[in-house]
């Protein structure tokens, strides 16, 4: 009896030792064939709910997990994603969206046009105060309703049925369907949203409509998604795992690279610039956005338009992008980059016939120093000038702060906060100066000078000019784009001789892929989509 038991145990312990090796052999194999993609980003994205997102780094990583209506495909151009089929009435104000019948949740549920009017007013739910409400005034009713002068049920948005969204704006929109491509337009569901958990805080709960899941969430470390079966076009998505890893300082970044620890690298130093420019992994594409300076025009003494027109003047752009940053981006001299065409003169672009609105003159600077009551500085009151943690932040702050020093005589003091805590200070009006940069989400010089309408509530610089709004709220009612076009060059004149912002330098996407990866963009927005992707 116990020789019978003996023997059972020992076949019981060879099978088992049998299939661990069978399922070790076989994990093997599965991550062997797996097709993984490993991408970096400087830190967490501030915020994963589309309906909250204002940012360019949250906006990078839910382009990957979600579709709404279009999206941007390959070529820069707004195709439909969830929607099958778009019609537009004779006044151009109203549209009528059939959602695909086939478009699902991750979950596997249907994505319903009563998700998309859910989410719509969601943004504009003045109880929500979602920073991204301005993107949705064009919507009737829509600034009315958040600023609570309109109910919910007279915006411009009505689910007709599960697979019919009809949308009624305030006047036509010609960039309307790129305006759909962005994050403040996607759809989240209501019964995950209003749940007993926060639900951007776990895989279990996130749900999402586009080539990529949520699938494990390591703060400070990484984000993992995973392909999404249940999305519309899974068929064309090639890889299996997109891995989201947080690398902060550009130079640990690439020594990841190098090392072969990543294979898409976009926080580029001048050292990755100096290796890799003139190689096939090196790529650079346009985007439509500005690195700047935020005005706190409520605090002494930049309540006064001459100090901040002499430290918007008193500096040396070129000096700063080629010496500090090495890189090829071009210094700001308006607000409005380039890579926007303009409307009318359709070779060219909007930056080339508007021209630089201000130019660089330190005498000029030290006269409206003098005449606004401080003369070679003195008299100045503390200047607190909020930067980013990155090196690279950290080094375009310090030559400024040489600048205004060597050039005016003013003293500032430099602080430094990591991301989330960044962003609260400038929402509380915590800062003199503080660094910005603002990306558009379509190409129309709106994008970039709506930041400063006094109804948007995500400006940092509190300023506000009569003249500017009512520019462009006539652009938002008027179609003739030869009167646009004139209205934006003297809006934005306006915005720079005020000088509530200081322009740097417009973005310029450099980026690096592994040449095993094929088919990574970015798009005119810095959207890095891994959608169309593959590794060999």
């Amino acid at each position: 009896m116990k020789k019978r038991i003996w023997l059972t145990l020992m076949l019981s312990f060879i099978i088992l030792v049998i299939a661990a090796c069978s399922s070790e052999k076989s994990n093997s194999e599965n991550t062997k064939d797996e097709k993984k993609i490993t991408y970096a980003l400087p830190d967490e994205p501030e915020t994963l709910d589309p309906t909250l997102n204002t940012y360019s780094r949250s906006s990078i990583v839910m382009q990957n997990l979600f579709r709404g209506l279009y999206t941007i495909d390959a070529s820069g151009l707004p195709v439909p994603a969830l929607a099958e089929d778009t019609q537009v009435d004779e006044t151009g104000t109203k549209y009528t969206f059939k959602i695909n019948k086939d478009a699902k949740w991750s979950d596997g549920k249907p994505v319903t046009a009563q998700d998309f009017e859910y989410s719509w007013k969601r943004v504009l739910d003045p109880e929500v105060a979602s920073g991204a409400a301005f993107d949705l005034y064009y919507l009737k009713n829509g600034l009315a309703y958040n600023e609570g002068k309109a109910k919910a049920d007279e915006v411009g948005v009505k689910a007709i049925d599960d697979q019919t969204l009809e949308v009624t704006l305030e006047n036509p929109t010609t960039y309307f369907l790129n305006l759909l491509c962005t994050t403040s337009y996607y759809p989240v569901r209501k019964d995950v949203v209003e749940g007993k958990e926060v639900w951007t805080k776990s895989p279990e709960t996130y749900l999402s409509t586009g080539p990529f899941t949520l699938s494990e969430i390591k703060p400070k470390e990484k984000y993992v998604l995973k392909k999404n079966p249940n999305y519309l076009n899974a068929d064309k998505v090639k890889i299996d795992t997109l891995e989201i890893v947080f690398i902060e300082a550009p130079e640990a970044e690439l020594a990841a690279y190098m090392n072969n620890e990543i294979d898409v690298s976009d926080n580029i130093s001048p050292e990755a610039m100096a290796k890799y420019k003139d190689t096939s992994e090196y790529i650079a594409s346009p985007r439509i956005g500005t690195y700047y300076f935020d005005i706190n025009t409520t605090k002494e003494p930049f309540d006064d338009p001459r100090v901040r027109k002499a430290f918007g003047i008193a500096m040396n752009r070129e000096q700063i992008v080629k010496n500090i940053m090495q890189s090829t981006e071009k210094p700001a001299f308006g607000f409005v980059p380039y890579g926007m065409p303009h409307g009318v003169e359709t070779d060219k672009e909007y930056r080339d016939v508007a021209g630089n609105m201000f130019k660089e003159d330190i005498e000029e600077a030290k006269k409206l120093l003098a005449d606004a009551g401080y003369p070679n500085g003195k008299g100045m009151p503390e200047i607190d000038f909020l930067t980013m943690a990155s090196q690279t932040d950290k080094d375009i702050a310090q030559a400024i702060q040489s600048m205004w020093k060597e050039n005016l005589g003013v003293e500032v003091n430099i602080r430094t906060l990591e991301s989330k805590l960044y962003w609260d200070e400038l929402e509380a009006g915590n800062f003199s100066i503080a660094r910005d940069g603002w990306t558009g989400d379509y190409l129309d010089p709106m994008t970039n000078l709506t930041l400063f309408e006094s109804i948007n509530t995500a400006d940092d610089t509190r300023w506000v000019n009569k003249e500017y709004d009512a520019l462009m709220k006539e652009n938002r009612e008027i179609l003739d784009q030869g009167k646009r076009m004139e209205n934006y060059a003297r809006a934005e004149q306006i915005l720079m001789d005020e000088m509530s912002v200081i322009p740097l330098y417009f973005y310029e996407d450099s980026y690096l892929v592994k040449p095993k990866v094929k088919g990574v963009i970015k798009n005119y927005i810095g959207h890095t989509i891994f959608e169309y992707a593959s590794v060999e």
